[in-house]
């Protein structure tokens, strides 16, 4: 993997009552999509969990060790160089954390990760 960066770039965030939404610019350079795909670089899915379940522990104060039941839906290419949104909601009623990447009006990809029980 490439020494760039391995999170995106925090521009703004809007925090409170279960729910962040967070301006995000992925880096260029960003060593995840080092390979994915060449001459084409897109952020992997896998990545967009990652920060989901990532920044819901930074911004939401969820613990979340692994996603596990996860639903995804990937709907438009993201890649490196965009500023893209992410929400963030906790829904305590479900267990469940949802969020949503979009770039102005487009979705990019939305899921849901169900949470440990508490």
């Amino acid at each position: 993997m490439s020494e760039g960066p391995v999170e995106p770039v925090l521009c703004h965030s809007h925090v409170g009552n279960g729910l962040a939404e967070l301006t995000l610019f992925i880096p260029p350079d960003l060593a995840q999509c080092e390979g994915h795909f060449p001459g084409q670089p897109v952020l992997p899915g896998v990545v967009q969990v990652d920060w989901a379940v990532l920044l819901a522990a930074r911004h939401l104060g969820l613990a979340i060790e692994s996603a596990q039941k996860l639903q995804v839906k990937f709907r438009r290419v993201t890649v490196p160089g965009m500023t893209v949104v992410l929400r963030l909601q906790h829904v305590p009623a479900r267990r469940r954390l949802t969020f949503e990447y979009r770039c102005e009006d487009d979705i990019l990809s939305s899921g849901s990760i169900a949470l440990p029980q508490s």
